[in-house]
């Protein structure tokens, strides 16, 4: 189709320069004028570093002081820590699967293994987040699967992570159902092992949610210390065991962990 039929909203977006706000244009150059790390400006820096005229600088800059931006220090204009406030809407915006999938691709570059985050939905572990490997044998669980919490790495680290009010709750009324030979099935063993897992901080479980399947997990804390997610690794246990497993994945799994907390924490 030509160009010149396309209906408005398949034309491509670009401006027209009367559609152009250019004090806007201005004012977010005069921030990012900021940005290189300067204390603070004068009107005739502004003046000279954005080629306008004094009068020009001036109204950039006290709207922006008007704004609560910058503040005026003498002959000089300095940010106010409100100008962090544009950045922490952009993360403040997005959700847990989006800011910590570069964590989740470099961990999974790192270890080899299938990399998730989890959270608890009554008495399931969903996975929201998801990265594997490029070999060829890779255990398959999509974004979205639910999987019972109890026998699962993920899971047991989000039960540890809760009051011990829920957690009675869930333990009184799960329904705990032997899906491997070695899956805890017992109310009072399970109970003994999420309160390990708290005092760890960590979960490493073998053969229970499948045979010869296992998984290693920590919790994701948010700004107040609740665990809100946890983050694990999952894989195929072949020869190896729980000690060898905790000693290989489990420093940069708390690496990666300690990384997405940080930005969790700072939203």
């Amino acid at each position: 189709m030509p160009r010149s039929t396309l209906p408005a909203d398949d034309t491509p977006d670009i401006p027209r320069k009367e559609e152009l706000l250019d004090s806007l244009t201005k004012g977010l150059a005069l921030l990012r004028l900021y940005a290189g790390g300067v204390d603070g400006l004068t009107m005739q820096d502004v003046s000279e570093q954005l080629d306008v005229t004094r009068a020009a600088a001036r109204r950039l800059l006290l709207t922006l002081a008007h704004n609560g931006y910058v503040a005026q220090q003498g002959r000089q204009f300095v940010l106010t820590p409100r100008v962090m406030d544009l950045g922490y809407a952009y993360f403040a915006s997005m959700n847990l699967p989006q800011l910590a999938r570069p964590y989740l691709q470099a961990l999974c570059a790192e270890v080899g293994e299938s990399c998730s985050i989890g959270m608890l939905d009554r008495d399931a572990v969903v996975l929201v987040a998801r990265e594997e490997p490029s070999q060829l044998l890779r255990v398959d669980m999509a974004i979205g699967r639910r999987m019972p919490a109890y026998a699962h790495s993920l899971g047991r680290v989000l039960l540890a992570g809760l009051d011990d009010a829920a957690r009675a709750d869930y333990l009184a009324g799960a329904e705990l159902r032997p899906l491997t030979p070695f899956t805890i099935t017992s109310r009072e063993a399970l109970a003994h092992k999420l309160e390990q897992v708290r005092d760890a901080g960590h979960c490493t479980l073998v053969s229970e949610l499948a045979d010869g399947f296992a998984g290693i997990s920590v919790p994701l804390r948010d700004q107040t210390g609740r665990v809100v997610a946890g983050l694990g690794l999952s894989m195929v246990l072949g020869s190896r065991d729980a000690a060898y497993l905790e000693r290989h994945f489990l420093p940069p799994l708390q690496g990666a962990a300690r990384q997405i907390e940080a930005i969790l924490q700072a939203r």
